[in-house]
């Protein structure tokens, strides 16, 4: 068992238009963390005490009715699940066993884009980030026991530099169609294993989405992806790809809908990734459970709106609960 504590801070925020065409949002949290972990099983103990500031700024310039520009900059603080606090061995088989880290500290990133709309369909988006510290898995291996191990480190730094374009419109009264495509280039370099290591590698994505809407209640999607070859830490991942239509009726004086569904028709949403770095050579397969069929039914019992307190925010403890996962 691992007991943990935290506490966090405060912010500001400050809004108003700086003219005819200018408008900025600067923002400042200020936040003070205490953390403190007792492994009751190993004795293992940590104790970490800090505090951080987090400014943001957002800037928007309107050229014209067709043209607007973004620039926004934000530091941000990304803390390691308690699962991967917990130092609990989890054996995958007889030579290779998963194990957390109570070692592992916060990542910190600074990041930057800047972005262009035309005519409230097409946006451009560059950005810029800087992360030190990145958490991310690795694999390290034991020569004297032939044992392989894979846990979370704060691994090494990353920076991306990237371009976004995203577009959506409705080509015809029963058309309409959204894309988006992201070409980006991740470089992490840190020590691994005792090794220095330095990897990059340059990654496109794309994503389409397709509407279709015809007469006496009848609708259609087909929407698909695909991603070259990239890089998550120091794992290489293969490509991937998937396709998926589905097709939606109503029914009963349109009070019910109907819906069946195909995802990942072609099966093509299989990892496969390796890693090559000091003495680690390894490679691995992830076959998921995705390709399927399914029918589904929803009937409309008035057309209401939801009250407003409806729904909750979690806050900041909805943070917490997503720092939380089952695993060790």
């Amino acid at each position: 068992m691992m007991r943990i504590t935290t506490a966090c801070g405060m912010a500001r925020n400050y809004n108003r238009p700086l003219g005819k065409k200018w408008s900025g949002q600067f923002g400042l949290r200020v936040e003070n963390t205490n953390a403190k972990g007792d492994q009751l099983t190993t004795g293992i103990r940590f104790s970490r005490h800090y505090t951080q500031l987090f400014p943001t700024a957002y800037l928007q310039y309107s050229a014209n009715e067709k043209n607007q520009f973004v620039i926004n900059y934000g530091r941000r603080i990304n803390r390691p699940d308690y699962g991967d606090l917990n130092p609990f061995i989890h054996f995958l088989d007889r030579y290779t066993f998963e194990q957390g880290n109570p070692n592992l500290k916060p990542q910190f990133s600074h990041n930057i884009e800047l972005s262009h709309t035309y005519k409230s369909f097409l946006t451009t988006t560059l950005n810029y980030s800087r992360t030190t510290d990145i958490i991310q898995q690795v694999i390290e291996q034991n020569e004297l026991t032939n044992e392989t191990f894979i846990k979370k480190a704060n691994i090494a730094s990353h920076e991306q530099i990237g371009l976004t374009v995203t577009a959506y419109k409705e080509i015809k009264k029963w058309w309409s169609g959204s894309v988006y495509m992201n070409f980006a280039n991740n470089h992490f370099k840190g020590i691994v294993n005792n090794d220095r290591i330095s990897i990059s590698t340059a990654t496109f994505i794309i994503q389409m989405q397709q509407q279709f809407k015809w007469g006496k209640g009848w609708a259609g999607e087909v929407s698909g992806f695909y991603r070259t070859k990239g890089i998550e830490g120091v794992i290489f991942i293969k490509q991937i790809k998937q396709f998926n239509a589905g097709f939606s009726k109503q029914i009963l004086k349109n009070k019910a809908t109907v819906k069946l569904n195909f995802n990942d028709i072609f099966r093509g949403s299989v990892f496969h990734g390796y890693s090559k770095y000091s003495n680690v050579d390894a490679q691995f397969t992830n076959v998921n459970d995705q390709r399927s069929i399914s029918m589904g039914f929803t009937w409309r019992f008035n057309k209401g709106k939801l009250k407003a307190n409806g729904s909750r925010q979690q806050g900041g403890a909805g943070d917490e609960q997503g720092r939380v996962k089952a695993g060790h």
